[in-house]
C-alpha cells in the first residue's frame, strides 16, 4: 500500500513510510501538545521537501495568526502562500453555517474542493474539526455529520491530516468519542507531567489497513526543525549502516589491550568512581582524533569550555589551539535546562553541522539524575543509534557511586548498547 512521505523526521519511520496515502488522519491530543505545528510542518514538507502544494482550512484561529505564530520555524508560510504553493481557507467566520443538530457541509466543502484545483493540492490539513460540532447535542450526530465530511473529501485525493482537541492525556481520544471511528487513521499526541516535568510522546493508535509501529514515541517541539520524534528509526540505522573494519586509538596506553584500538563506530563507556581519570581518558581519546587529523566534538555537562582547556593543559594537551582552527567544538550544557529529547536533537544537530569523526561525552551521570529511568534509557539508545548510523566513535563516562569495588559497570542503563566497557577503580 502506498505511504505519502510527510517530512517531519522521525515519523516516517514509524508508519513504515510515512501516512496511508489518500487517506484521512485524525490528529488529537491536549492544548499545547503540538496539534498545529504537526498539521502546518505536514503542509510546509511537502510544499519544501516534495513540491507537493497544500490546502489549509483554519475553523478557529485566524489564518494570519496562525502563519505568523509558525514564522519562528523558518518554514515561510507566508511566502508559500504567495506563491501559490499553498492555499488558505479562512472559515473562522462561519456566521449561521452551524446549527444545532445539523450541519451543511456543502459550503465548505466546495470551497476546499476549489482550492485543490487551483494549486493542484496533494494534502489537505483541517484545523481544528472538532469545533464545527460544538453545538451538536448527541455522539450520534457527530458522527453522521463526520461520515458526511470523509465522503466529501475522499474524491479530492489529497492525503488528509485534520486535528481534534481532547480533554485529558487520559481518557477518550477525542471531545465526542465519534470522531476516531470516522477516519482513516489516528494519531495521538502526549503531553504529560512526569515529575515536575512535561515529555510530550506521539502514537499511532492505528492505520486502517495498514502497519504501524506499536506504542508511545517522545518527540520535541524544536526551534528549528519543528516536531521531530526521538529516538528516530534507531534500529533501521544501526540494521543497515556498514559495520566499520578500521579501528582508532583510544589512546596509546590502551591500544595495546584493545588489539590496537576500538573498532570505529563503537560506543565505548568509561565507568569509574570520582577521580579515577575518566575525563583525563576522555581527553587522551579527544587527543588522539586530532593527531589522526579527525575532527572532535566533546559534550560537557559538569564542566565549562574554559575549565576544559585549562585543566588539560595540566596534562600537557593543548586544546585551544584545535578550537580556534575549528577542528575541536567544546559544546558545554547544563543538563537542568532542557528534557533529554531535546538535548537529543540538540546533539544530533551540532554532529550534522560540525561532521567530527569523534564525539566525547562527559558526563552521562550529570543527565541521569535529571530523568526517569525510561527517559534515560530511551536517550541512550537513541543516542547510540544515531551515532552508529553516522559512523561516529563515542566515548561515554559514567560515575560510579562506590569507591572501591562492590558496584558492576553492567549496572549502568547505558552498558547494553555500548561496544567496549573500560571500568577504572581504585584498589587499596
Amino acid at each position: 500500500m502506498e505511504r505519502l512521505e510527510t517530512g517531519i523526521p522521525g515519523l516516517d519511520a514509524l508508519g513504515f513510510g510515512g501516512l496511508p496515502k489518500g487517506r484521512t488522519t485524525l490528529l488529537t491530543g491536549t492544548t499545547g501538545s503540538g496539534k498545529t505545528v504537526f498539521a502546518l510542518q505536514f503542509l510546509a514538507s511537502g510544499v519544501n521537501s516534495f513540491g507537493q502544494p497544500g490546502v489549509l482550512v483554519t475553523l478557529e484561529e485566524p489564518a494570519e495568526e496562525l502563519i505568523a505564530n509558525m514564522g519562528s520555524f523558518g518554514w515561510d508560510l507566508a511566502g508559500l502562500v504567495e506563491g501559490g504553493k499553498i492555499a488558505v481557507i479562512d472559515a473562522t467566520d462561519r456566521g449561521e453555517e452551524v446549527v444545532r443538530g445539523s450541519f451543511d457541509f456543502s459550503g465548505l466543502s466546495a470551497r476546499i474542493a476549489h482550492a485543490v484545483e487551483q494549486v493542484g493540492a496533494k494534502r489537505l490539513v483541517v484545523d481544528p474539526l472538532d469545533v464545527l460540532f460544538l453545538d451538536f447535542g448527541e455522539a450520534s450526530e457527530v458522527r453522521k455529520a463526520l461520515h458526511g465530511v470523509a465522503r466529501s473529501l475522499r474524491p479530492l485525493g489529497v492525503t488528509t491530516v485534520m486535528t481534534a482537541e481532547r480533554a485529558a492525556d487520559d481518557g477518550p481520544y477525542t471531545r465526542f468519542g465519534a470522531e476516531e471511528f470516522v477516519a482513516d487513521n489516528l494519531v495521538v499526541l502526549r503531553n504529560s507531567l512526569e515529575e515536575e516535568r512535561r515529555r510530550r510522546t506521539l502514537e499511532v493508535v492505528k492505520f486502517r489497513g495498514y502497519q504501524h509501529r506499536k506504542g508511545e514515541f517522545p518527540f520535541v517541539i524544536d526551534h528549528v526543525t519543528g516536531i521531530e520524534v526521538v529516538p528516530f528509526s534507531v534500529i533501521e540505522g544501526v540494521r543497515e549502516a556498514v559495520a566499520a573494519p578500521d579501528r582508532i586509538s583510544l589512546g596509546p596506553p590502551l591500544d595495546d589491550l584493545c588489539g590496537g584500538g576500538v573498532y570505529r563506530d563503537s560506543v565505548v563507556l568509561v565507568t569509574g568512581a570520582t577521580g579515577t581519570g575518566k575525563t583525563l581518558l576522555g581527553a587522551q581519546f579527544t587527543q588522539a582524533g586530532l593527531d589522526a587529523g579527525e575532527r572532535v566534538l566533546l559534550l560537557s555537562f559538569e564542566e565549562s569550555a574554559s575549565q576544559i582547556v585549562r585543566n588539560v593543559s595540566s596534562w600537557g594537551m593543548d586544546f585551544e589551539a584545535p578550537a580556534l582552527e575549528g577542528r575541536l567544538r567544546i559544546v558545554s550544557r547544563y543538563p537542568e535546562r532542557m528534557g533529554l529529547q531535546d538535548l537529543l536533537v540538540e546533539i544530533k544537530r551540532e554532529v550534522d553541522e560540525f561532521a567530527p569523526g569523534r564525539v566525547v561525552i562527559d558526563s552521562m551521570t550529570a543527565l541521569m539524575h535529571n530523568a526517569a529511568p525510561r527517559e534515560f534509557r530511551e536517550f541512550g539508545v537513541g543516542l547510540s543509534g544515531y551515532f552508529k548510523s553516522r559512523g561516529v566513535a563515542a566515548l561515554v563516562t559514567t560515575t560510579l557511586l562506590t569507591l572501591l569495588g562492590g558496584e558492576s559497570a553492567t549496572g549502568v542503563a547505558l552498558s547494553t548498547v555500548a561496544d567496549a566497557i573500560v571500568a577504572m577503580r581504585y584498589l587499596e
